[in-house]
């Protein structure tokens, strides 16, 4: 990895950053309306698919709600949604999803499936607005496309209507125009990384667009290989906050059986006892301290939050 890291810095900077002259710096980006702030934007996102970035979303969305907030998640990856099925919501449930609201067919509210007494919750609440998996609907949305106007006002009205405190994005993989727009709006980027040298390349990239944005990066390694000791990954860890000076939340380690499980469900639901889930309520509350504390201005102060790989 040695190489990696050392070349690294010199070789994401100059073809992806955006330049003044690019929209995505416009002010417009930037600029946030009463109603968005009153909600902490988190886009989870990841440089290549196959990151469990959906999985990690759908549990981390279960916890915080757990934690007494209120949240809302919005599926974005209108490519290839996947959180409905996570989260158990079938077509039944749908009566639109966020594909229509982001076409002006209907209102976000419509969208909106309470999923607060399916996981019976004390308090919080937790909504989602699914995205349409439905082949036509794909390539309707695909073929459309939304722009930055229509998306601040259906994340305005969601933080509004149902008071949230926490708005999870789960974004497209790569960096695409929905990518962006989710970055732009966002507080706080989470992003899924594993540890290979593309995805951290690419993970790199990521973080220089976030910081062109001046938005806070939070990364989580995961599927860490059982090969990739503990004190590995932790070094693994230190590196990448030092070299991209941002927050490393966690390590998490790869295992086929939980990587099944996670599939059809949501893990902290299902296994409550079970050390994931512990796992995932430390994400959760490293997160927030993460997202209260605010982005460092001391590089010395994003040193590494992660856990030894269990």
């Amino acid at each position: 990895m040695a190489a990696y890291y050392e070349s690294a810095p010199l070789g994401y900077g100059w073809f992806l950053l955006p330049t003044e002259s690019c929209p995505i710096t416009d002010k417009a980006f930037r600029d946030s309306s009463e109603a968005l702030k009153i909600v902490n934007i988190i886009s989870v996102q990841s440089f290549k698919g196959g990151t469990g970035k959906s999985t990690i979303s759908a549990n981390l969305a279960v916890t915080l709600a757990q934690l007494g907030k209120r949240v809302g998640v919005v599926d974005l990856d209108l490519e290839g949604p996947g959180l409905h099925v996570i989260f158990g919501v079938s077509d039944a449930d749908i009566k639109a999803t966020i594909n229509d609201v982001l076409q002006h067919k209907v209102p976000v509210s419509q969208s909106v499936v309470d999923l607060t007494s399916k996981i019976q919750l004390k308090a919080g609440c937790l909504i989602f607005c699914p995205a349409g998996h439905k082949l036509d609907e794909i390539l309707s949305i695909l073929d459309t496309g939304f722009n930055l106007y229509t998306f601040k006002r259906v994340l305005e009205d969601l933080a509004r209507d149902y008071n949230l405190d926490y708005l999870l994005i789960d974004s497209h993989p790569g960096i695409e125009k929905d990518t962006l727009l989710s970055m732009a709006l966002c507080d706080y980027l989470v992003l899924i990384s594993r540890v290979d040298q593309q995805d951290l390349f690419g993970s790199g990239v990521m973080t220089e667009v976030a910081s062109q944005l001046r938005k806070p990066v939070v990364l989580i390694l995961n599927m860490v290989p059982s090969s990739v000791s503990e004190k590995e990954a932790a070094k693994i860890a230190e590196r990448l906050a030092e070299l991209f000076h941002l927050h490393v939340l966690t390590a998490l380690p790869f295992n086929s059986d939980v990587l099944e499980n996670l599939s059809k469900g949501v893990f902290v639901l299902e296994k409550p006892k079970d050390p994931l889930t512990k796992r995932f309520t430390e994400i959760a509350m490293k997160m927030l301290e993460a997202i209260e504390t605010g982005p460092a201005d001391d590089p010395s102060a994003t040193q590494s939050t992660s856990q030894p790989v269990a």
